[in-house]
C-alpha cells in the first residue's frame, strides 16, 4: 500500500482540534507511527494559544533547539490531551443525541414531527447528526425508513439557530447535508423526482453559504450519485472530481476512497473497464478494511465484478476466494446474497454451469423472500442463461413464465414488463439465446432508474 500523508491543511486542523473525531484519530494514528515528515510539518504549524504556554515555550527555546524531537513529543502530548478532552465532550453530546433518537423512534410518526417542531428538548444538533447517520445506515436495507428518518433530519436541522451550534458555517453545512441525505434516500428508493427536489434545496444552501469545504464535498458527492442514476454521466464525473479534489486537499483519505468507488461506477456504465479497475485499486489503497469493512468489501466486490465482466474470470475467482471471509464476517443477508450471486456469475464465466445453476437458484429464492423482485428477475435471467447453454429449452420457458408473473404482480414499470414479455415469447418459440438474455438483463438494470427508457432500447 502506498504511504499516505495528511496534507498540511489537515495537520493544521488536527492541531487546532477542528476535525471530526474519526479524522482526528486517523491522523493521530499516523503521527504515532513516527512519521518524520509529518512531525516536521506539525512542528512548524504549532503556535501556543495562551500566554502561559507562550512563556513556557520561550523559556525552553534552547532545549527545543537541542532536543527538537523531545520538545515535539511534549507539544504533541498537549495536543492529544486536548483531543481527548474534546472527544469526551463530543462522546457525551453524542450519547445524549442517541438517547433522544431512541426516544423519538418509540413514538408515532405524527408525534415525532410535533416534538421536533415544538419541543425545546428535541432541539438538538447531535440529534440531527444521529438522524442523518441513521438514514444513511438504513438506506439499502430499509429505503422507506431511510426517507422518513431523513425527513426528520431536515426538520431538526431547519429548526436550529446559529447559537445552537459551533458557527453559522457549520449550521448551514448541517442543513445542506440533511437535505442532501434526504435526496440520497429518495434516490435509493428510485424516486428520482423527489431526490432532485431535495438536492435542489441542498444546492441552494451551499450556494448561499457559508459552508465548510468538507460539508460542500459531501453534498457534491451525494448529488453526483443522483446524476449517475439519472445517467447524466459527464455531470456525475465532474461532481465526483470536485468532491475528490476537496477530500484530497483536506487529507480526508477515507472519504476520497469512497468517492473513487462511486466514480468507478460511472466508468462501469460507460464501458471504461480499465479506468474502473484503476479507480477501484486506488480506492482499496485508501480504505482501512478494519475501520470500514463494508466500504472495503464494496470496492472489492466491484473489482471482482469488473474483472469478470472484462473476461478475466480466473482473476475474479482468485480475488473472490480471498474476499469470501470478509463477506462472511459482515454476515448480513444482503452481503451473503451478493457473494452467492457473484460466485454464480464467476462460475458461469469459467464454464462451470452446474455450480452456477445452484448459485442462481439460491439467489433468486433469497431475493424473492425479501420482496426484491428486480434482483430476483435479474438472477432468473442469469439462471436462464445457464439453461440456454445447456440446451434445456423447457426450463428456459419455465423461468421466463415465472419471472414475468412475479414481475407483473409486484411491479408496474411497463417497459420492464415489455422486455420480459419479449423474452417470454422468444422462450415459447425456443428462440431465446444468450444475446437476448443479456439485452433484457441490461435493459432492466438501466430502466430501474430511468422509467423513460423504451424496449428495445435505441442504443
Amino acid at each position: 500500500m502506498t504511504e499516505i500523508h495528511p496534507t498540511p491543511e489537515a495537520l493544521e486542523q488536527f492541531l487546532l482540534g477542528q476535525l471530526a473525531t474519526p479524522e482526528m484519530r486517523e491522523i493521530a494514528r499516523h503521527l504515532l507511527t513516527g512519521c518524520q515528515r509529518c512531525h516536521e510539518v506539525t512542528a512548524t504549524l504549532w503556535e501556543p494559544t495562551d500566554r502561559e504556554e507562550e512563556l513556557s515555550l520561550a523559556e525552553d527555546v534552547e532545549a527545543v533547539r537541542e532536543e527538537p524531537r523531545d520538545r515535539y513529543d511534549e507539544v504533541l502530548d498537549r495536543v492529544f490531551q486536548k483531543v481527548l478532552a474534546a472527544e469526551t465532550v463530543v462522546a457525551e453530546q453524542r450519547a445524549a443525541g442517541r438517547k433522544l433518537f431512541a426516544e423519538l423512534m418509540q413514538i408515532s410518526a405524527e408525534r415525532r414531527h410535533l416534538l421536533l417542531s415544538n419541543s425545546q428538548r428535541f432541539k438538538s444538533w447531535m440529534l440531527c447528526e444521529c438522524l442523518i447517520e441513521e438514514s444513511l445506515a438504513a438506506g439499502f436495507e430499509e429505503p422507506r425508513r431511510a426517507v422518513e428518518i431523513a425527513k426528520l433530519a431536515t426538520l431538526a436541522a431547519d429548526r436550529l439557530q446559529p447559537e445552537d451550534g459551533p458557527s453559522v458555517e457549520a449550521l448551514t453545512g448541517l442543513r445542506a447535508r440533511a437535505w442532501a441525505h434526504l435526496g440520497n434516500a429518495y434516490r435509493i428508493l428510485f424516486d428520482l423526482a423527489s431526490s432532485e427536489q431535495a438536492h435542489a434545496v441542498a444546492e441552494a444552501l451551499v450556494e448561499e453559504g457559508p459552508v465548510a469545504l468538507l460539508d460542500r464535498a459531501r453534498v457534491l458527492v451525494l448529488l453526483a450519485s443522483l446524476r449517475l442514476d439519472q445517467r447524466r454521466f459527464p455531470e456525475a464525473l465532474q461532481l465526483f472530481d470536485r468532491g475528490a479534489y476537496i477530500y484530497k486537499k483536506l487529507g480526508q483519505w477515507h472519504l476520497l476512497g469512497r468517492t473513487l468507488i462511486q466514480k468507478s461506477l460511472v466508468c462501469n456504465e460507460t464501458g471504461d473497464s480499465d479506468s474502473e479497475m484503476t479507480l477501484l485499486r486506488r480506492a482499496l489503497d485508501l480504505i482501512d478494511p478494519q475501520a470500514e469493512p463494508r466500504v472495503f468489501l464494496s470496492a472489492r466486490h466491484q473489482l471482482i465484478k469488473a474483472l469478470h465482466e472484462g473476461g478475466r474470470s480466473r482473476e475474479a475467482f482468485a480475488l473472490l476466494f480471498h474476499t469470501r471471509p470478509l463477506y462472511l464476517k459482515i454476515g448480513d443477508r444482503s452481503s451473503l446474497l451478493r457473494l452467492r450471486w457473484m460466485e454464480g456469475q464467476v462460475a458461469f464465466g469459467l464454464q462451470r454451469s452446474e455450480q452456477a445453476e445452484v448459485a442462481f437458484r439460491e439467489v433468486r429464492e433469497g431475493f424473492g423472500e425479501l420482496g426484491l423482485e428486480y434482483e430476483a428477475a435479474l438472477a432468473s435471467l442469469d439462471l436462464a442463461g445457464v439453461y440456454i447453454v445447456q440446451g434445456r429449452t423447457a426450463d428456459v420457458r419455465l423461468v421466463a413464465e415465472e419471472t414475468l408473473a412475479i414481475f407483473q404482480k409486484h411491479n408496474r414499470q411497463q417497459e420492464a414488463i415489455t422486455a420480459l414479455l419479449v423474452f417470454r415469447d422468444a422462450a415459447r418459440l425456443d428462440q431465446a439465446g444468450l444475446a437476448l438474455v443479456r439485452e433484457v438483463s441490461d435493459f432492466l438494470k438501466r430502466a430501474r432508474n430511468n422509467p423513460e427508457l423504451h424496449f428495445p432500447p435505441s442504443s
